[in-house]
């Protein structure tokens, strides 16, 4: 794992030294050189194109980079950038999960859309609007609804697979720091022990994010079946008023109980549009969570390395070795970052809890308009004792099970929106906890 920043132009201030031992160069050919001295010639620019439209716009963004030491050897890193002030910080470790291989695929495939428009129109712009094109379908493809959706699941899932190495490794991420150590090396030794105490209590949260995405998916589910229920309940309400007319006086008592069935039908598929709507952008903030939880867990845990290596390099006496400029300062842009990483995934958790207050109002009132339904259905059936006819039984029938169903989906839901809530309760309380001991940091 190691980090670098760059100036608004993405000139390399300040890194650590594992960026300087893995790229080959020295010191003083990465200090105020331009970044792109790692770029490796087989990246194509769309990937570049999106980093800088994320990070201009004070966006983070993920992604997998192949970058160019100095001796012309190639490493793979997953890359977080976010904005810092003045500038850029990029953190980067290696990549393990099978995302990797699918992504080296397609940047050939769109290493070679972009040579091939450029070659024929020798236009760089018309190259990288093609890539994207084919980037863009291809994410589509792989069930992504777009980059920052596949963004947000190589983040988490990349933790979890750098997670699972570390596990199975016999070399932990902390290092034990010795108290033997010399005064002098009490702020960078503080420093390296309050935020290995962090990553702990992070990795408790961390555990948790995969039982968000589960959760996720419930509420998906779930709301794609309200959604699909209710319109076909609307759908046979009003086949049972078109069957009725039909046959004239016979059925003429059924005519008001299908009318309220249609009436009331309808405004159940309104009520379901708009919790169906609210639902979506619920899964929309969780799957940000769940990357700013990431975020802040990489961020920190990288601050926690950086302590350590300062501390290492202190005692060892080779903190000449190093460009003093290019770790100056480091350590506490480090940990800006991850304060306000931490401090805008806080807000995203408070804002969910606000929002599920809101949607289980919602979904309350949408179950107590499908209980409505029942006395109405029942008079229907009471009123085909006198024979109405097998077409309107089929409709009655298909309208009992559609309310059944109803029902059973919107309990299920209001269960899945209970333990959603039950897990953000306690993703604050940890978070809170990271908060205070983060802010009280003194660097």
């Amino acid at each position: 794992m190691f980090f670098s920043t760059t100036d608004l132009k993405g000139r390399i201030q300040r890194a650590n030294g594992v960026f300087q031992r893995i790229s080959g160069y020295s010191w003083d050919e990465l200090n105020n050189k331009p970044h792109n001295i790692v770029r490796h010639p087989d990246m194509p620019r769309i990937v570049y194109q999106l980093l800088w439209d994320h990070i201009q716009a004070g966006r983070p963004i993920v992604a997998f980079i192949k970058n160019l030491a100095h001796d012309g050897r190639y490493y793979w890193v997953a890359a977080l950038v976010v904005a810092i002030p003045d500038g850029y910080l990029s953190v980067r470790f290696k990549p393990t999960s099978p995302l990797l291989a699918t992504v080296k695929d397609l940047y050939a495939k769109l290493k070679a859309v972009e040579a091939s428009v450029e070659s024929d129109s020798n236009d760089r712009r018309a190259a990288i609007a093609a890539s994207a094109e084919v980037l863009n379908t291809d994410l589509h493809a792989l069930g992504f609804t777009g980059y920052d959706d596949f963004m947000q699941q190589v983040l988490k899932r990349e933790m979890q697979s750098r997670e699972a190495c570390l596990s199975a490794s016999a070399h932990p991420v902390a290092k034990v720091v010795s108290a033997n150590r010399p005064a002098e090396l009490d702020r960078p030794r503080t420093t390296a022990v309050v935020f290995d105490s962090l990553v702990q209590v992070l990795n408790t949260l961390f555990s948790d994010l995969e039982l968000y995405s589960e959760i996720n998916r419930g509420v998906r589910e779930k709301s794609e079946n309200v959604m699909e229920i209710s319109e076909s309940l609307r759908v046979s309400a009003l086949n049972g008023v078109i069957a009725v007319d039909k046959m004239g006086h016979k059925a003429s008592g059924l005519r008001p109980v299908l009318d309220w069935l249609r009436v009331l039908s309808g405004e159940i598929t309104q009520e379901g549009v708009r919790l169906s709507g609210s639902l979506n952008e619920l899964v929309s903030d969780v799957d940000l969570v769940v990357f700013g939880l990431s975020a802040a867990k990489l961020q920190i845990e990288m601050t926690a390395q950086f302590a350590h290596e300062l501390v290492d390099r202190e005692s060892a006496g080779r903190l000449r070795d190093t460009n003093a400029l290019m770790t100056e300062g480091a350590i506490r842009i480090l940990h800006a970052s991850a304060c306000e990483t931490v401090r805008k995934a806080l807000m995203g958790l408070a804002s969910i809890r606000s929002r599920l207050k809101t949607l289980t109002e919602s979904q309350t009132r949408l179950l107590d308009s499908s209980h409505s339904l029942r006395p109405i259905y029942l008079t229907g059936r009471i009123e085909m004792a006198d024979g109405a006819g097998p077409l309107l039984a089929a409709i009655f029938r298909d309208v009992g099970d559609q309310m059944e169903q109803t029902v059973t989906n919107l309990k299920g839901l209001k269960d899945v929106l209970r333990d959603l809530d039950s897990h953000m309760v306690s993703g604050l309380a940890h978070g809170e906890q990271v908060e205070l001991v983060i802010t009280r940091v003194r660097l």
